[in-house]
């Protein structure tokens, strides 16, 4: 933008050399934030945390967490069929025109009181059928019920279901969660380099400001510093929206409110990347939760069909009461009833519709079994595609440490000639906007190694949930 000239004022050169000298410190600092620094060891990523503390938090997960427990729920329920049922039946009837069997015994009773000339046989019977009062007790135990081991085993595969979809949403959530802070940290740091930048760029238009007021550069160099100033506001002001959008959306996978402050990540606790083969991955793969879920629809499918062949098996169950009954209640051994049954139900025709029951339970077997193999060419594919992502992001991470060397080393040499008077200042500015430039390239680069590092894991079962 302007050529620095040797013979400018001692003042002016003095103040100059002073400003740049403290711009000479700034690339280090910044490189300082974002090259890589050691490893950390023993200490544990936050990552972790956030991936637990939104398994424990999430709203989709405590839905499937319910859906799971209903499950459960649902096998006891399913199992209580095989157990014996108790109840008490009660009934007191007001009747009026009901039939009463005195109106026949009495008059018999009599005749034999006439016969025998002595009143043995009681005459003032009034018993109505149906009795007055019956109250009794009835337990009934299934001894054979095809339809209650169909639906047991049906209850399981909806609990083997809903397990393997809750395990499911935790691993994805794990995963998103982790790249969600990953995301926020990456544009977190994004706008301290811009910070950083900001600092250089606005003490350049100081110096700009001075040399010109010194008459050693032209008025050009002032409005081209001023711009310098503005595109990195611009380019900070953007960046600082992109770290609120990634911090609202990291907060929404934690249920809390959008604006919720998340602990920075440091780069020395990014996590390191495990060395694996693509065979290995496949093969680890095999433990997704998405093969649970198919096979449990498979099992669903095969109850589903033990229920149709029920129905051509009869239903056997004992049944016994025991109460009192008559006029009125007397709880006593003459007023005492019981009654034991066996009790056979068998359905021998219905119109078809336990063959064809059982016809769509076979093709519901089959459609099961399309979605088994579908859902391991899926697996296979997501496999490929998270691994083919890592080792891009490898490469790109490769070119992008190279690049931030060379811009750092360009940049330095920039700088000497600059205060050599050697080098305009136009080449300055564009030397250190292409150091900004690499430095922020590198960082982008480092936090997507990491994700797609972490997508991977996802995608071939590699980690424990927590």
């Amino acid at each position: 933008m302007f050529k620095r000239s040797r013979q400018s004022p001692g003042d002016a050169n003095a103040v100059a050399r002073a400003m740049l000298a403290r711009l000479a410190v700034v690339p280090a600092v910044l490189g300082m934030l974002v090259l890589p620094s050691g490893h950390a060891g023993a200490q544990q990523s936050p990552l972790d945390s956030i991936a637990r503390l939104a398994i424990e938090r999430n709203l989709g997960v405590r839905q499937s967490r319910e859906a799971d427990r209903q499950a459960r729920l649902g096998v006891r329920q399913a199992a209580g069929l095989f157990l014996p049922t108790l109840s008490v039946d009660a009934r007191y009837s007001e009747m009026e025109g009901a039939i009463d069997l005195g109106d026949v015994i009495n008059p018999a009773y009599a005749a034999l009181n006439q016969l025998i000339g002595r009143p043995q046989f009681p005459t003032d019977i009034h018993q109505t059928l149906p009795y007055k009062q019956e109250t009794k007790l009835r337990t009934t135990l299934p001894l054979f019920n095809g339809l209650a081991f169909a639906n047991l085993k049906g209850a399981r595969a909806m609990r083997e279901l809903r397990g393997a979809e809750l395990a499911a949403a935790k691993r994805r959530l794990d995963a998103d969660a982790r790249i969600a802070y990953l995301n926020y940290a990456r544009a977190a740091r994004a706008v301290e380099i811009y910070d950083a930048a900001l600092r250089v760029v606005a003490e350049n238009e100081r110096v700009a400001e001075r040399l010109v007021g010194a008459g050693s550069a032209t008025g050009d160099a002032v409005f081209r510093a001023r711009a310098a100033v503005a595109d990195v506001q611009q380019q900070r002001a953007e960046a600082a929206r992109l770290r609120d959008a990634a911090l609202g959306s990291l907060n929404l996978l934690l249920d809390r409110d959008a604006d919720t402050p998340v602990p920075a990540l440091a780069d020395s606790l990014l996590p390191d990347l495990r060395p694996i083969t693509l065979d290995e991955a496949l093969a680890a793969a095999h433990r997704r939760e998405e093969r649970d879920q198919a096979a449990a629809g498979a099992a669903a499918a095969r109850a589903q069909r033990t229920a149709a062949t029920s129905g051509f098996l009869p239903m056997v169950a004992l049944a016994a009461d025991y109460g009192v009954q008559g006029a009125d209640y007397r709880f006593d051994k003459a007023h005492d009833a019981g009654m034991a049954s066996v009790v056979l139900q068998w359905n021998l025709f219905n119109g078809g519709q336990d063959a064809l029951a059982g016809q769509q339970a076979a093709s519901a077997r089959r459609s099961m079994d399309l979605r088994a193999h579908e859902t391991d060419r899926m697996i296979a594919l997501d496999v490929r595609t998270a691994f083919d992502a890592v080792a891009v992001a490898r490469q790109g991470l490769a070119a992008a440490t190279a690049r931030v060397d060379a811009a750092r080393r360009a940049f330095q040499m920039v700088d000497r000639r600059f205060n050599e008077g050697l080098a305009s200042h136009l080449e300055w500015a564009d030397a250190r906007s292409q150091l900004t430039a690499a430095e922020l390239n590198l960082v982008m680069s480092r936090y997507s190694l990491v994700a797609r590092g972490v997508d991977l894991e996802r995608a071939a079962a590699l980690r424990a949930i927590p």
